[in-house]
């Protein structure tokens, strides 16, 4: 359970790449169906503009805890990729191995 919470350079890489690419999709889903939003995050928007915004208001909201939550979601997915990965490569050098 350590080494697979344990941070690594390719799992944090992976935990903002998968973030910035489920935002953009998920984006994209939502301005098609609703043209004047922006969310970002997912599976929880923690950024969110909507517009056309009258002068002098705030069209915008942001939850910091909703992007904390995101990340730590994101870690645990791509940790688990990387385990996942690394069971597989190993499993087939080993079965190469074996038949040999």
């Amino acid at each position: 359970m350590k080494s697979l919470l344990k941070p690594t350079l390719i799992k944090i890489i992976l935990t903002f790449v998968l973030l910035v690419l489920s935002s953009w999709l998920w984006g994209m889903v939502v301005r098609f169906v609703i043209s004047d939003t922006c969310p970002i995050g997912f599976p929880l928007q923690f950024y969110l503009s909507w517009g056309p915004c009258p002068p002098g208001t705030s069209c915008s909201e942001f939850n910091g805890l909703w992007l904390v939550v995101d990340l730590i979601f994101w870690y645990l997915v791509s940790a688990l990729l990387t385990q996942w990965f690394q069971k597989l490569s190993r499993s087939r050098v080993g079965g190469k191995n074996k038949m040999e």
